[in-house]
């Protein structure tokens, strides 16, 4: 006589399945439980101990053939031998109400798109997929700080516009995050840098930053033997400050002068903060009779153009996120 039981095999380490409950086109039910016959005590962390009773904990799992699969895990309520305290058993397979490969995948996912996505990609809720990805990124970020980054980039953003302020560092060598340090006093970064250890600091040879003093005294504190540059950006702005302060002096007439202003120097405000490549012949022609009448305006966009080719670098196209393939063994990023 036929049987009418379906097996089913979820490669899941440690995990036996008990009964298939429900098969259905729309989702598939599986009944399992652990095969560890000694789980630890999360208090004293004795291995062992007497089974109490048992619930029934919902776990999702990866998708089969398009269907979602649900985990009945008859997790065991155990009492500890040596201190008597009872336990829920854990398992390394499963992350709260999601199997570790989920959460993987999960992560992944949020990686590439909105967390609101991701749970409903998934069925999920948006408060376990936002679980999952900050605990993810606690365990990426300290593996990123135990590399060596020889290049250390140090710059503040604003959570909130004008609010939160905070100081990012960036592995320069990888482009990763390293850290995100509440508020932008040098007490801030010189304490991170030294719970990053002797070792690590010492790895550090070149740090970019803006011209805070802040950081500066920071740097000059922790990496006193590593190169201090500032940042492009910033440099780049300071020239484009002077050439708009000598700019706005040049064009001032005597007082009393009718209009108390040089039209032609005014009007060219624009022009002048353009870099020398993305000027045609016209727009330098106009320069050239510009820069005849008032030579200090020359050495000052002289300055700033010196400024900006020395900072142009051959552009190399963006990097594409890979495409979430939905295998079981994709990783969390980092």
């Amino acid at each position: 006589m036929a049987s009418d039981v379906m097996s089913v095999r979820l490669w899941l380490p440690c995990i036996k399945v008990l009964e298939v409950v429900a098969d259905a086109p729309e989702w598939l039910a599986v009944r399992v439980a652990s095969t560890v016959s000694r789980p630890r005590c999360c208090d004293c962390g004795t291995p062992g101990g007497r089974c109490h009773d048992r619930r029934e904990q919902k776990i999702r799992d990866l998708g089969v053939s398009g269907r979602p699969v649900l985990l009945l895990w008859v997790r065991r309520r155990m009492v500890c031998d040596v201190c008597g305290r009872r336990f829920l058993e854990d398992h390394r397979a499963f992350e709260g109400k999601v199997t570790a490969r989920v959460a993987r995948r999960l992560v992944a996912d949020a990686r590439l798109m909105p967390v609101n996505a991701v749970a409903g990609r998934h069925k999920v809720g948006w408060h376990t997929v936002m679980a999952l990805v900050a605990a993810y990124a606690g365990l990426v970020a300290r593996h990123r700080r135990r590399r060596r980054c020889r290049v250390l980039l140090v710059d503040e953003t604003s959570i909130r516009k004008r609010h939160r302020y905070v100081t990012v560092l960036v592995n320069g060598d990888t482009g990763e995050v390293l850290a995100m340090v509440p508020h932008r006093p040098s007490q801030a970064l010189s304490a991170f840098l030294a719970a990053q250890g002797h070792k690590w600091c010492r790895g550090v040879k070149v740090v970019v930053s803006d011209g805070s003093r802040a950081y500066k005294a920071a740097i000059d504190q922790r990496l006193g033997h590593a190169r201090h540059v500032l940042d492009r950006f910033h440099v780049i702005r300071w020239f484009g400050a002077g050439l708009t302060a000598v700019r706005r002096d040049v064009q001032r007439r005597p007082e009393g002068s009718k209009p108390a202003f040089d039209r032609d120097v005014f009007r060219a405000r624009f022009l002048l903060m353009r870099r020398p490549d993305k000027l045609d012949a016209a727009d330098q022609a106009r320069l050239d009779a510009l820069f005849a009448a008032h030579p200090r305006l020359k050495s000052a966009w002289d300055a700033r153009s010196a400024s900006c080719t020395a900072s142009i670098s051959p552009r190399t196209p963006k990097a594409r996120w890979p495409r979430s393939t939905g295998s079981p063994t994709s990783t969390a990023p980092g």
